[in-house]
């Protein structure tokens, strides 16, 4: 993407926003990606490729820590067999505590229980290209993979983030460096207000470490 406002047939319009920020405020930002973000993509490849070959995860990482694994919806257990399509709805998450987490953790014990809505590919043959993916992150997956996501661009519904900027107390607006719109310095006042990002459908986020 361009540092101007766009229109695009898959994301609407959006802008660049960009925080320079104490490593501390981080995790702040962090908790955003569990309301759901898009990114760029190669699709038409495996979940497993597509954490490993996109994500940046080793596959230690996704075999130990990504238990659990929901795509458009349904709980997966083969991340080779089940296909990144564009627009595809991805949720990632460490294990979930109780019966219900065991139900849905990938290859559990209890995976048969809900067989019924388990994901299964019904396509054989899928188009590889250059899309979107849509991604909610959870818990310790969150944590650990967010920042550098953050580092790389993510597309943010607008009223996401100008909930999460209105909120904020003034520590975080102590703690930014700098803040930019399409490359332009913007007044913090204007983003705690939430009026400047609601005009436009998506915002695309980075940030970058005092």
């Amino acid at each position: 993407m361009d540092d101007s406002s766009e229109k695009n047939g898959d994301v609407g319009i959006t802008v660049r926003l960009h925080f320079v920020i104490a490593n501390r405020l981080t995790s702040r930002f962090c908790q955003l990606l569990q309301h759901g973000f898009m990114i760029r993509a190669h699709v038409g490849c495996s979940i497993n490729t597509f954490l490993h070959e996109q994500i940046g995860a080793s596959q230690e990482y996704i075999q130990d820590r990504i238990r659990t694994v929901f795509l458009d919806g349904k709980p997966v257990d083969d991340l080779d067999s089940a296909i990144i399509k564009n627009k595809s709805r991805l949720t990632l998450s460490a294990a979930m505590p109780g019966l219900v987490g065991a139900t849905m953790r990938r290859g559990g014990v209890y995976s048969t229980l809900r067989s019924a809505i388990t994901y299964r590919e019904g396509s054989k043959h899928s188009t590889t290209g250059e899309g979107f993916v849509q991604l909610k992150l959870f818990n310790l997956v969150m944590e650990e993979l967010g920042p550098s996501l953050l580092r790389r661009d993510i597309l943010l519904k607008s009223s996401d983030l100008a909930d999460f900027l209105k909120e904020q107390p003034q520590d975080f607006w102590q703690g930014c460096g700098g803040i930019f719109l399409n490359g332009k310095p913007v007044d913090p006042d204007l983003l705690r207000k939430g009026d400047l990002l609601i005009q436009y459908e998506r915002i695309n986020l980075s940030i970058s470490s005092l």
